[in-house]
């Protein structure tokens, strides 16, 4: 399948059960990730993780699955529809 752009959004509410296993994760997905911002909220006891990737469709959705299925942790994608590049 071809790759494509992908901006995901990631919220952890609950860092001491959740922060180990998504840098995990972000680790082993790090060849796809083109972009990554982290906001920490202390104040908020939560952090937030702004990405973009460059995976296939069923790459994304397995990625953002995985993402999604961890306690204390929600997500977002957008698949940008840009062209190729020039």
């Amino acid at each position: 399948m071809t790759p494509k752009r992908h901006v995901l959004t990631i919220v952890i509410d609950d860092i001491e059960t959740a922060f180990q296993p998504v840098s995990e994760l972000l680790h082993a997905y790090a060849p796809h990730i083109l972009l990554r911002v982290g906001y920490p909220m202390r104040d908020w006891e939560a952090s937030v993780i702004f990405l973009v990737v460059e995976l296939s469709t069923s790459e994304m959705g397995a990625f953002s699955g995985k993402l999604g299925m961890m306690q204390g942790v929600s997500v977002k994608t957008i698949t940008l529809k840009i062209g190729e590049p020039k």
